[in-house]
């Protein structure tokens, strides 16, 4: 019986250590992303968008409504970490645009290093038609996950980071 409850300790203590360290990884992540892509404005397209406490978190009891402009402090997936009040919440991309900014110079780059490379439209998503070659620089945006964003000629594309690297 004593052996039992050791086993059940342990496995209580190897479950807290798990959880504990995935929130951190979660956060890691997300300040990453935060330092990443920086601070721009989302505008709602949904109506009575739910604000969650994460990315497909719980309902918080807050609402946006169409054409609400909100402060974004990047992605999580598919995921805007906007500023509401003296906090942030959570919206589906779903439910939500980035707002056309003035145009600024780039500050990085991304440079392409393999031959052909294909701009896609998403993060692992469909081709865009767009094919990129080594040694090609455009404008560096951001990323999710092993996806570099850039700007080419006005469209938002996606590169692996497996053919390219930020300059």
């Amino acid at each position: 019986m004593k052996l039992k409850s050791i086993i059940t300790t342990l496995i209580m203590l190897l479950c807290v250590a798990f959880t504990a360290s995935a929130a951190e990884i979660s956060s890691k992540n997300t300040d990453e992303i935060l330092e990443t892509n920086g601070v721009y404005t989302i505008v709602i397209t949904g109506n009575s968008v739910i604000g969650r406490d994460g990315p497909a978190g719980y309902d918080t009891g807050v609402r946006f409504y169409k054409g609400q402009k909100l402060t974004c402090y990047g992605m999580d997936g598919s995921w805007y970490k906007v500023k509401y009040g003296n906090g942030v919440r959570w919206v589906s991309s779903s439910y939500a645009r980035p707002v056309q900014q003035a145009q600024q110079a780039p500050t990085s780059y991304v440079v392409i290093t393999g031959n052909s490379v294909i701009g896609r439209k998403a993060p692992a998503g469909a081709d865009s038609g767009v094919r990129f070659n080594k040694g090609q620089r455009v404008p560096y945006l951001g990323y999710s996950g092993s996806w570099l964003k850039v700007n080419y000629k006005g469209r938002i594309l996606w590169v692996s980071d497996s053919y390219a690297y930020i300059q």
